[in-house]
């Protein structure tokens, strides 16, 4: 960084892509008052966790220049960095206590400060506050920098776009469903929230979110063809995300500018869909027992209510009591979630739905064995019937020989039986199987 360096302003115009990996890709609009041959420039708010191996600065077509040298200046004004610039120099300690002021030469600040005075004694941690001349910050910075040499054929004021990655912001999806009385349906919300921790503030910042598990980030991608893959009109507010595809990713669009400061966590609205249709499923582990667990399923569809792409998240979820308070139910996690998926929701355990395994037979056999199962299940709902999913996962090669309830073949490693269990009432599922070692 040189004395008689140009100072670029700061961006008249800003945008930011983040995606899920602590990754952002930052493009600005700068003007530049460009020198005719080479020059030094300052460019100021950048982000202070830039990668500077991805910076990237065009000129308008016709411009010929070629940026000779850049460093990224991270060396901001501190307590301990200005008296790490004064080692070897000298200062003034003023007691203010006992009305005393001492000159001495600053040698080390490592563990404790340490001074030699004018008389050559050296003093450690000496009383005092220290004083430093006039200017003595003015090698140091206020925000992070970048410092350019720049070679350009003629001077004049350009319209320059800037562009780089950087660490330090996040974003991550989380949603909030209110379930109805009967637990059939529920109003479906969704947020967005951001983190920035990049050490600066993005003012007045187009935003684009990227959904998806990015493992090569193109520099400057283009800008795909719209496609008309946003939630219905009755779903979305006015200026809610814009949803498209973005090679085997997903790219939310807010179609407003907003302030991102340093060091905020800022929520935005991604949908809000009334009414969306949820089934209640009691899940149990046939085979290792445990408790009965209570899901919330749902379709990603627009029949159910729904059909955007969910970016992946917490869902958590509510119901009314009866005083009409929502009460909190419980939460899950959501990997991303295409159109036209299904999602089961684990939201807690049952409290009056338990059951109970049982090995009956176990018969090891030459390259596998067979076994049978009795489960018991017990409803203690007055007047509620219900249906519980048993689940049996295997990891061999298996074949049910024998059960008192059908089954379904879920995929190669999951049976399912569907075991209706009456209000105060009990039921038995018995099967039996032949499994095989691979």
């Amino acid at each position: 960084m040189t004395a008689d360096a140009i100072t670029i302003p700061p961006p008249e115009d800003v945008a930011l892509t983040i995606y899920n990996q602590d990754l952002a890709l930052i493009r600005e609009r700068r003007i530049l008052d460009i020198q005719a041959d080479t020059a030094s420039y300052l460019v100021p708010e950048v982000s202070g966790l830039l990668k500077p191996d991805t910076v990237h600065l065009s000129l308008p077509e016709g411009v010929s220049f070629s940026l000779l040298e850049q460093n990224f200046d991270y060396d901001l004004v501190s307590g301990e960095k200005l008296l790490e610039k004064f080692i070897g120099r000298e200062l003034l300690l003023m007691d203010d206590e006992h009305d005393t002021q001492l000159a001495a030469t600053l040698l080390s600040t490592a563990g404790a400060r340490i001074v030699r005075d004018g008389d050559g004694r050296i003093l450690i941690d000496p009383p005092g506050r220290v004083v430093l001349p006039p200017g003595a910050a003015d090698e140091l910075l206020l925000r992070p920098t970048l410092s350019w040499s720049l070679w350009s054929q003629k001077a004049g004021q350009q319209r320059a776009e800037l562009s780089y990655l950087s660490a330090g912001l996040s974003w991550e999806a989380s949603y909030v469903v209110l379930l109805n009385a009967d637990d059939t349906a529920g109003d479906f919300e969704g947020w967005v929230t951001i983190t920035n921790r990049s050490g600066t503030t993005y003012h007045n910042a187009h935003l684009k979110l990227v959904a998806g598990d990015v493992h090569l980030v193109r520099e400057r991608p283009e800008r795909p063809q719209m496609k008309d893959a946003t939630l219905r009109a009755a779903a979305m507010a006015p200026e809610a995300f814009q949803e498209e595809e973005l090679f085997e990713y997903h790219l939310y669009d807010l179609p407003r500018t907003t302030t991102i400061r340093d060091n905020q966590l800022k929520q935005i609205g991604l949908l809000t869909a009334p009414a969306v249709a949820f089934t209640k499923r009691l899940v149990f582990d046939g085979l290792r027992g445990g408790d009965v667990r209570v899901g919330m399923e749902f379709t990603n569809s627009e029949e159910a209510g729904l059909g955007m792409p969910l970016p992946a998240g917490i869902v958590r979820a509510f119901k009314r009591d009866s005083d009409g308070d929502p009460q909190f139910l419980g939460e899950d996690r959501i990997d991303h979630t295409p159109r036209d998926e299904k999602r089961l929701l684990h939201v807690g355990n049952a409290f009056d739905v338990v059951g109970e395994t049982v090995r009956t037979e176990y018969s090891k056999q030459k390259r596998g064995f067979t076994a049978s199962h009795e489960v018991t299940l017990r409803n203690h709902k007055d007047d509620e019937d219900v249906t519980v999913i048993v689940v049996a996962r295997f990891f061999h090669a298996w074949k049910i020989t024998a059960s008192s309830h059908e089954h379904i073949q879920k995929d190669a490693h999951t049976a399912e039986f569907h075991i209706p269990v009456k209000a105060d009432g009990e039921a038995v599922l018995t099967f039996s199987l032949k499994a095989n070692w691979r």
